[in-house]
């Protein structure tokens, strides 16, 4: 009897055991100031931190890394960075505040995917080699898990019992994931899934795919709760952004942007004109909608679906727009430009890596540094780490000094100065009204009067001006001019004699006679 009894008490504590999900301590994101990619599981896009209100980027350092970079960076609660590189050896980062190494993770293939920090520490993020990584933050891998087939673009999201959820592109296959590197469960949809998911506050996960269908799904088993077609020629590479009362919105490769209800029914859509790629939207707290297109437009959406403005940026937006404590917008292009907007729109600043094209979005630290990876000629790519400061246009330059006459081909100097209110190192360029100039001559100190010479090859009347520009690219307006005469001289009549007589032989001789 007692054993009958035992037995029947094992089997009902296994049946019972069995219905109860596996939640592992430490669940949820860390609390840092950019955990993961759109910096939380509803991919706001939205800082509590960021820059001073300058007009001037101002690069701290920047990291190289080999290979091209699409991945996005994450902050730690140490400010430790972290992400991925499209290499087959040194293929994730661990980046130091002030810039330096602090360790690198053989993947042995590229990682696209950004990273996201659980609230232990770990590091997860995908691979091109079909694998999800776990890695501790001294760079030690604590498990991998294959999720199928075709590379891991989607950047994981852990929810609050700590299951981490991530796709494999190929097999079209959204994964959960234990914190032991297990699979709970497999979601399949038709068609390959390259955005990342995103969970609401109830705990269901959105996920986009190339089917052209926007996916809800209850967390315990991955079925479908709802499912809505929104189409497109690729279907869905933008990942869903949630807001407070419960919207969804998402971008999809029909140029629309989408709101859905909590129901999955359609609360608007906004025809943006254009292709969205992979760009997410960003919510500002207001509930303003940010997203770029691939027709080189950043587009603001009100809550009702309106347009409140776009601005025109110089290619293609792949990146997704960030926006931090001030309401300020960064978002990157093709053309390796950082910009920063107001939220009326307007620039504020852009930035120019030097690169070739930006494909990742921006992290904010907690002391306000913004992060972004730039690559360079598809050969190597740069994480920087920028401040904002404010400066001032140098005073315009006094008007140049030296001769007023002159001969054709005679060297002559010229004089001017100015000041720049920050102290700043300066340059000059000289325009020396005969379709040339000096182009940038420097640095020179602030308030040191400076001197460069220039010859005319030709006679006429000149009018010369110089312009100034500090170390940060802010350029003074021009000077008044200085009207130089180089007149016809004897010199030159007696060319043209010489000329004459090479061309009439004949009046030579005679003169001669």
């Amino acid at each position: 009897m007692n054993k009958n009894c035992i037995t029947i008490g094992i089997i009902f504590l296994l049946i019972f055991s069995s219905l109860i999900p596996i939640v592992f301590a430490d669940g949820g994101l860390q609390d840092s100031a950019w955990p993961m990619f759109g910096h939380d599981t509803k991919h706001t896009g939205r800082s509590p931190y960021g820059p001073y209100i300058g007009n001037t980027p101002v690069v701290q350092w920047k990291f190289r890394m080999d290979g091209c970079t699409i991945s996005s960076p994450a902050i730690d609660e140490n400010g430790t960075i972290y992400i991925g590189a499209q290499n087959f050896h040194d293929s994730f980062f661990a980046i130091n505040p002030d810039g330096s190494e602090k360790w690198s993770f053989d993947v042995g293939a590229w990682v696209d995917s950004s990273p996201a920090i659980g609230k232990d520490g770990t590091i997860y993020f995908g691979s091109h080699n079909s694998k999800l990584f776990a890695l501790n933050n001294e760079g030690v891998e604590k498990w991998s898990v294959g999720l199928g087939d075709g590379w891991v673009k989607s950047s994981p999201v852990i929810d609050e019992n700590g299951i981490i959820y991530a796709a494999s592109v190929g097999s079209s296959r959204l994964c959960a994931v234990y914190q032991n590197g297990t699979i709970k469960w497999k979601f399949h949809a038709n068609d390959y899934i390259y955005c990342s998911p995103a969970i609401d506050e109830n705990g269901i996960i959105y996920i986009g795919s190339n089917d052209g269908y926007l996916y809800a799904l209850y967390p315990n088993n991955g079925t479908i709760k709802w499912k809505f077609h929104a189409g497109g020629t690729k279907g869905i590479g933008s990942a869903p952004t949630i807001v407070a009362d419960g919207t969804i919105y998402f971008g999809c490769t029909n140029g629309y942007l989408y709101a859905l209800n909590q129901d999955g029914s359609l609360k608007w859509k906004f025809n943006t004109g254009f292709w969205i790629g992979s760009s997410s939207p960003a919510i500002n707290d207001d509930g303003t909608i940010y997203i770029g297109t691939s027709d080189e437009r950043i587009f603001c959406i009100s809550p009702n679906g309106s347009e409140n403005w776009q601005f025109d940026t110089s290619n293609e937006i792949i990146a997704s727009p960030v926006i931090d404590k001030n309401g300020v917008i960064y978002c990157g292009d093709i053309d390796g430009y950082l910009y920063s907007l107001n939220s009326n729109g307007t620039l504020l600043w852009k930035f120019d890596t030097g690169g070739s094209g930006i494909e990742s979005s921006v992290a904010i630290g907690e002391d306000g540094t913004i992060y972004i990876a730039a690559q360079i000629q598809t050969v190597y790519t740069y994480l920087y780490a920028l401040d904002v400061i404010y400066n001032e246009d140098p005073e315009k330059p006094s008007k140049p000094s030296g001769p007023t006459n002159g001969k054709v081909g005679t060297s002559y100097s010229y004089t001017t100065s100015t000041t720049d209110s920050e102290n700043d190192e300066l340059y000059y360029d000289f325009d020396w009204g005969d379709g040339t100039s000096s182009d940038w001559i420097g640095p020179y100190n602030s308030g040191v009067t400076i001197n460069t010479n220039h010859t005319w090859l030709n006679h006429g009347n000149f009018e010369i001006k110089v312009r100034a520009k500090d170390v940060y690219e802010h350029i003074s307006e021009w000077s008044d001019s200085l009207s130089v005469i180089i007149p016809r001289t004897r010199a030159t009549s007696y060319h043209w004699y010489e000329l004459l007589l090479e061309r009439l032989p004949l009046l030579e001789r005679l003169l001669s006679l």
